[in-house]
C-alpha cells in the first residue's frame, strides 16, 4: 500500500463532509519558502502536501521497522514539516498533521511500540499512523479516519435532552449522610436549600432548627 492510496481516500473522507480539498505540491518542497532551490537538494520521495479544509497535512510513507530506523525517518519528517510551515498561513500552523501510511512492516516486528512511538512525538506537529490491511483497505481506513479531524463521532450518537446532569441533590444528600446527618435530616436540609437559595439567613435559621429537632 502507498501514500496515494491515502492521499485518495482522504481527499474523498474530506469531500463527503463538504470541505475543500486541495493538493498543496509546496508542503513537499525540499526549500522553504522565498529560498532559492539549490540543486543538491532533493525532495523527499512519497510525500503529498494537502489542505484539507483548514487543516495542513503531509501524507508520507513510514516503515515500521526498528526504533532506530523510525527515529531516524520522524527526524527526517519534522525537518520537512519545518519547510512546508514556511508555505502555511499563519492561523493554519496550529493545525499541521503528518498522516503516515505505513509500509514494508517486518512481520514479526513490534509495530505497536512503533507506532506508539510515532504518535506519541508531537514535535512539531501532531502524527497518526495508518495500516492499511491488504484485504479490507476501506475498513481499516475507516477505523484510522475515526482517529483524525475528519471523524465527526457526534453524528451517530442519539440527542438526550432530558439528561439529569444538573441534578446534584443525591450527591448532596450523600455528603451530608457522610458527615454525620441522619437521612431524613439530610432530605430536609437540601429540600430547604432549594427553597431558600436566595435568603440565606433563613436558611441557617431552618437548618439549625431542622437539626435540632432531629435530637
Amino acid at each position: 500500500m502507498t501514500p496515494e492510496v491515502l492521499k485518495f481516500l482522504l481527499v474523498a473522507a474530506t469531500e463527503q463532509l463538504g470541505w475543500r480539498a486541495d493538493e498543496v505540491k509546496d508542503f513537499a518542497s525540499p526549500t522553504f519558502r522565498s529560498r532559492p532551490a539549490e540543486a543538491e537538494t532533493k525532495a523527499m520521495p512519497g510525500l503529498f502536501g494537502l489542505r484539507l479544509g483548514q487543516y495542513p497535512v503531509i501524507v508520507a510513507p513510514i516503515a515500521l521497522d526498528t526504533v532506530e530506523g523510525v527515529t531516524a525517518a520522524l527526524k527526517k519528517l519534522h525537518a520537512q514539516m519545518v519547510v512546508a510551515r514556511s508555505y502555511m498561513y499563519e492561523r493554519e500552523v496550529i493545525n499541521a498533521h503528518l498522516l503516515l501510511c505505513a509500509t514494508a512492516p517486518t512481520p514479526t516486528g513490534d509495530w505497536a511500540r512503533l507506532v506508539d512511538l510515532i504518535e506519541r512525538d508531537e514535535t512539531v506537529c501532531r502524527k497518526l499512523v495508518w495500516i492499511p490491511k491488504q484485504t479490507a483497505v476501506q475498513e481499516s481506513f475507516d477505523v484510522f479516519l475515526a482517529r483524525t479531524f475528519l471523524s465527526m463521532p457526534w453524528e451517530h450518537v442519539t440527542a438526550v435532552s432530558d439528561a439529569p446532569l444538573d441534578q446534584t441533590h443525591e450527591l448532596a444528600q450523600r455528603l451530608l449522610e457522610k458527615h454525620g446527618l441522619n437521612q431524613d435530616v439530610a432530605q430536609q436540609w437540601v429540600s430547604l436549600s432549594q427553597q431558600l437559595i436566595d435568603d440565606p439567613e433563613s436558611l441557617v435559621t431552618e437548618l439549625v432548627l431542622t437539626r435540632e429537632a432531629s435530637k
